[in-house]
Parts: structure tokens; C-alpha cells; sequence
């Protein structure tokens, strides 16, 4: 697999099985180079994952399959191999980079790693850093200064391979398509900026083809110290709904999430706060009414051809 992650190359030849998100348990084994010596060392991990859906997670666990989240395992001196992280996460979503923290979890020594699951993650680039983390750094909020929610349409779709290796051109976008959205009541459209500047019950509720435009406000960034570079971290607290048949009330919008729920769906003793506040915050925002059935009748429209 070596020269696959060289050359950024997506590999996973691993079984798959026939409920979708799901493998055969497969193992991936790394050769740290140098053995570990203490300090520092970090997984820097690109790749994407196929996800399961509520549907082939309910056929899963029927026949008594559990997913297994990615662990890691070192080899030992004496030949063993130790487990020494339990769920090491997976690049959740689109293609992702993620990091496996292993700083003074590896028996000094170790040399070769490996990482098991039975989920379709799929690899294009593993990374080794033992760099020592620099104490020195400052964090600087950049405020938002407009959000706007609105219909954009779909975006282009490109579907490359492995599955889920998905690509969208934004500026090539139809009106239409194959897609419905929950029933239910959703945000108007217009200025959301309120409810984006805290982290609260406030939601700025959107479906597909919608779309939220940010502007930043970087005007009060401090100028860089010499030798110093500046990124850019975009934090966001929400909740996504999908529209599977065994997904929790997923062919409607309601019930609304809320941050003291627990977990969802929430039990008959918990509802959405409805104290002033809260259905002052639903009254005003919360009134376009979609009854999910409005995109019946389609066509793809991309500025080119239209199918009926």
C-alpha cells in the first residue's frame, strides 16, 4: 500500500460485505521507521469513509453484526501485539484530515502499528509526526459579520471512485432534481445572522438546495509575529437529519433538537423549550412551512439539456 499513500492514491481492498457502510474486519499495518523512543507522535491521516445508513445499520445488526470502530494495536518486543487506543476515529463526511494522537501510548521500542475495523474507510495519505508541539500560539476570533440563508439549488454532482469520493461544482447548479426534503417548518429565508452568534437553541433550520452565505469580519487580526503563519479553524455546533426509513422521525423536521435533549429522539417527559424566548425565536424565523413533496415532478437543468 506504500506507494499507494506516496502518491495520494485512495486504496481499500479490504471485502466488503453486503450491508452498505460495512467490510469484512481488515487490518492496516504501518512501519513507524525509526522504533519509539518517548515524546511525541502523531497520526496525520487523509481519506474519506462510506457511510452506513440507518437502514443497512438495522440489516447489520439483524444478523448480529456490530460496527467496530477503528483501534490501534502495537507490536510488542515480544511479538504480541497490544491494543493502546480503543476507537481512533474516522474521517467523518466528505473526504477528511484527520490525526491519531499517540504521544506516550506506544511501548517504548514499537515499530509497526496497525488499525482494524470492519467500516469502509478508505486511505490516500498516512503521515508520521514526531514534531514536539510549540507551546506558543495565540487564538483570535474572527466575528461573523452577515449570514444569509437562501436557495442556491444542487450543485453539479461528480462521483469519482472509491464510493463516496463525491465532488460538486457550486457554480454549475440546477434549480430541480430527484429530491425531497422533511415535512415541516423551516427557517425564512433572508438575515440568520442572530441565531449563528451563539451556541444555543436557536437553529437556523435549512433543507436541500438551501444554502447559509458567511462573511467574516478579519479587519482586527493582529499583524504576525516574525516566523509566525496564521490558519484558519471554522468552528460550527448542529444537527443533521436524514431521510431513512429507520432514521428517528426523519421524513419531518420536528421535533427540534435542543442542547439539554440528551438523546434523539427525546423521550415524551422532554419537549423544545417553549418559554418566551424560545417561541418568540420560533414565531419570528421559523415560518416557512415545505410540505417535502415539492420537487415531484423533475428535471436536471445545468445550462446545457433538459430531461423530462
Amino acid at each position: 500500500m506504500l506507494p499507494d499513500l506516496r502518491a495520494h492514491r485512495f486504496f481499500g481492498d479490504f471485502e466488503l460485505t453486503q450491508f452498505a457502510g460495512f467490510a469484512k474486519p481488515h487490518t492496516l499495518t504501518l512501519d513507524l521507521g525509526d522504533p519509539y523512543k518517548g515524546g511525541p507522535l502523531w497520526l496525520l491521516m487523509h481519506g474519506e469513509i462510506e457511510y452506513f445508513t440507518a437502514n443497512s445499520m438495522y440489516a447489520a445488526a439483524q444478523s448480529k453484526l456490530e460496527p467496530i470502530a477503528p483501534y490501534v494495536e502495537a507490536l510488542g518486543n515480544d511479538g504480541t501485539w497490544k491494543r493502546v487506543m480503543d476507537d481512533m476515529g474516522f474521517p467523518a463526511g466528505g473526504p477528511r484530515t484527520m490525526t491519531g494522537d499517540l504521544t506516550r501510548k506506544l511501548p517504548l521500542g514499537t515499530k509497526k502499528i496497525r488499525i482494524t475495523t470492519n467500516l469502509q474507510v478508505y486511505w490516500d495519505s498516512i503521515l508520521i509526526s514526531r514534531t514536539e508541539q510549540s507551546p506558543s500560539y495565540s487564538v483570535t476570533p474572527v466575528p461573523l459579520l452577515h449570514a444569509d440563508l437562501d436557495f442556491h439549488g444542487y450543485p453539479y454532482k461528480i462521483e469519482g471512485t472509491p464510493p463516496g469520493n463525491v465532488h460538486y461544482i457550486y457554480e454549475k447548479n440546477s434549480a430541480t432534481g430527484p429530491y425531497t426534503r422533511p415535512q415541516g417548518t423551516y427557517t425564512r429565508y433572508g438575515d440568520v445572522l442572530p441565531l449563528l452568534t451563539a451556541t444555543d437553541d436557536k437553529l437556523a433550520v435549512f433543507g436541500s438546495g438551501d444554502e447559509v452565505r458567511l462573511d467574516f469580519d478579519p479587519s482586527n487580526l493582529p499583524p504576525l509575529p516574525q516566523g509566525w503563519v496564521r490558519d484558519y479553524f471554522f468552528a460550527a455546533n448542529g444537527y443533521e437529519k436524514d431521510m431513512d426509513f429507520y432514521a428517528a422521525e426523519g421524513n419531518y423536521v420536528a421535533p427540534l433538537p435542543f442542547l439539554s435533549m440528551g438523546g434523539y429522539p427525546y423521550t415524551p417527559k422532554k419537549s423544545f423549550p417553549l418559554d418566551d424566548a424560545h417561541v418568540n425565536y420560533l414565531l419570528e424565523y421559523n415560518t416557512r412551512h415545505m410540505s417535502g413533496n415539492e420537487q415531484r415532478g423533475y428535471w436536471f437543468d445545468y445550462g446545457e439539456s433538459r430531461q423530462p
